[in-house]
Formats: structure tokens, sequence, C-alpha cells
């Protein structure tokens, strides 16, 4: 599918004010697919102070002021738990790849190692998620690591490239979660069945992917006199960008996520959860549809969307809804989707649903024909029309 172009509205988030407010920042990878994990934050103009936020679009440029530069990276960080626990990070098998799962972290804390030898971050995490192959079906998994990045940064062309540096990273963990029979959340029985003859330990292989994605760092992108930011993992050259489907032109509307996921017959995205902070604020969401005929869109709260999580984690086939959702709605193939969603202050999941039983539509049921929808989305916050 080629990049859709969206105009809107959008404030920028400036790199010198932490990161971007509503976004995760993202950095790890599990399982047989990897997993990264970021989490982007934007900090507001009272947390740095007016005075503070009037110089750092010059300063924070020169690589001379080491002890700011820091200073900012640090403030952004400090949002780097309580984004990660509010948002699923997206798994990938490459940067440039479809979503195939998702990682929630439960728990995070972060710490700043700051003196003349060391200046570092460090973070621990643990959670759990969901992610789906061709051999394994869906696999239910939980993790757990700890992790110490050196910051950096370069300026090409008018674009600062932040670089996380891995310096360490201990103590990754991985399990697959069971089902309620107690047997592994391996969707396809016959793989599950197969790695246990062969003597192949899941756990140990993802938790081999999982340290070698870590150990990839990521990369964060201040584009400009705007301070638009933008994320990716790995560390990013000098002069490139990295894949998003929409394009997002003169946006007044903050966007909180712009990815391309994968979504299987008989499966399940869960997108998020989004944050609506005020009550005249509202969601906008664009996608577009190619690979099936037609999906279902939905939004529920945050607590729907948390059985909905569990389900996926831990049990085979489609969640059941466990309420009405907010939203029902149906993307249909080469049809341009956008809807504007109020909502009253809260969280909220965005479901992707390509199987028969929940939603409106549901896929014909052909033996062995497993075509994923692949689905372009952009949500965005912005004040109600």
């Amino acid at each position: 599918m080629a990049p859709a172009v969206v105009t809107g509205t959008a404030p920028p988030c400036q790199l010198g004010l932490g990161f971007a407010r509503v976004k995760p920042l993202r950095t790890l990878t599990l399982l047989l697919l990897g997993l990264g994990l970021f989490t982007p934050s934007c900090a507001s103009k009272e947390a740095l102070g007016v005075g503070s936020v009037s110089i750092l679009g010059g300063v924070i440029n020169d690589p001379r002021n080491k002890s700011l530069r820091f200073d900012v990276l640090r403030f952004g960080l400090e949002r780097f738990c309580f984004e990660m626990t509010r948002r699923g990070v997206p798994l990938k098998l490459a940067d440039d790849q479809p979503v195939i799962g998702r990682f929630f972290a439960a728990s995070c804390s972060s710490q700043v190692l700051d003196d003349d030898a060391r200046q570092s971050f460090v973070v621990q995490f643990a959670g759990k998620g969901y992610g789906w192959t061709q051999p394994t079906g869906r696999v239910g998994f939980e993790a757990s690591g700890l992790m110490e990045y050196a910051p950096d940064f370069q300026l090409e062309d008018g674009v600062m490239y932040v670089y996380f540096r891995p310096k360490q990273v201990d103590a990754v963990k991985f399990s697959l979660t069971q089902d309620a029979q107690g047997q592994p959340m391996v969707e396809n029985a016959l793989t599950r069945g197969g790695m246990a003859l062969l003597g192949i330990d899941a756990n140990e292989l993802g938790r081999k992917i999982a340290l070698g994605q870590l150990r990839r760092g990521f990369t964060v992108l201040r584009l400009g006199s705007s301070g638009e930011v933008e994320f990716g993992m790995g560390l990013i050259p000098p002069g490139q960008r990295p894949f998003r489907p929409f394009q997002v032109k003169n946006a007044t509307k903050l966007a909180l996520v712009n990815e391309r996921t994968e979504v299987h017959r008989q499966q399940q995205d869960l997108v998020g959860a989004f944050e609506v902070s005020e009550d005249d604020q509202a969601l906008f969401v664009d996608a577009t549809l190619d690979g099936a005929e037609a999906v279902d869109v939905l939004v529920v709260p945050k607590h729907a969307g948390d059985a909905i999580l569990e389900h996926l984690t831990h049990a085979p086939g489609p969640a059941q809804l466990p309420s009405q959702p907010l939203l029902s709605d149906v993307l249909g193939a080469a049809q341009p989707y956008r809807r504007y969603l109020p909502l009253p202050k809260g969280l909220y999941y965005l479901v992707f649903d390509n199987s028969a039983g929940v939603g409106q539509v549901g896929p014909p049921q052909i033996a062995g024909d497993d075509r994923a929808a692949k689905i372009d989305y952009l949500v965005q916050l912005g004040d109600r029309l």
C-alpha cells in the first residue's frame, strides 16, 4: 500500500521539552518474531519552565552543551515508564514490516546515572504480550529485562539524530503463558507437540531473540526548528527516516500512532490504550485495508480492552467483547476510512477484528486459506469539531 497523505493539525512535540506527550517510546523484541520496546512521550512547557523552553531550541543543537542535553534527555526518559505501561509496544519481524503482535508492560522503573564518569539511563520492565507466526499461530508470552542506555546525537541537514546506545542488557527472561489446560499458549497444537518432541526450548529461544533486539537500541529524530519528533528501532543512519504509512502534513492534531499491522484470519489486534485527557477532545482514525474484503473496527474502554488482552495472551481463538463497543464499524478494501469519535476523559483501545462471530463482518471459511488483512492506520487526538 502506498503511503497516504493526511492534512490536519498537530502541535509539534519538541525533543527539548521531553518526548512526545502521548506517543510511546519503543524498544524490546520477543519470541520468534522480535519485540521492539519504545515509548515516546512529550512534556508540557510548564514542566521545564517558560524560561528554559525559550532557549532550548538553539542550545540543544550545540554538541558542546552536554550537561543541558543530558538533562533534557533525562526529562524525556522520566516519562518512559509512564507511557510504556499505558500503551502496547508493536512487534515486528523487521523495522519496515507490519505489526504482528504487541507487548504490554505491567511494571516499569527507571534510574538516571549522572556523574563525571557515567551518564546513562537504566530501565527495568516486566509484562506480557502476544504475537503471530505461520508455524505457531498466535502465542502468548511474559517477558522482563533490564537495560542501560548511553545517549548521543548527530546533526544532519537540520535533523538531530539522538541515539540511545545499549551499554548493558541484563536479566532478560521470557516464557510462554499457559492456557486453561496448563499448556503453553501456542495456538497450533501440532507445532506445540513438535517442539516438545524435538526438545526445543521456546522460552530460551525467545530469550535469545529478545536479547538480540534489545542490543540494537533506538533512535529519536528531532526534525528542524519545528521540533517534530519521530522514533525508530535500532541506530538509524543520518539522512534516513523511520517508515510511516501516513504522511501527516500541516497537522494540528497530535498523532498517537501511525503504523501498519497484519491481522490473520480468526485473529484480532489490540491497539492502545489511548488517553483522552479532556472532555472537549476526540479521537480521529484514518485507515486503509488490503488483502481482505473487510474487517471490523472497534473502539472499547480500557476495562474491556484489558479483558481482550487477557484472552489474547492466554487462550486460542478470537476474544469475545465483554461489553458493547463505543464504536463498531467496517473497514472495506480500497476504501479510505476516516472517523471522528468524541469521547469523555479516559483510556480507550482500538481493536481490528478479522474473525467470525465478533463485529459485523467475518472472513470466509476456506480451508488452508490464511491470507492476512494488511491495515494502515493513523490515530490522532484533537479538539472536538
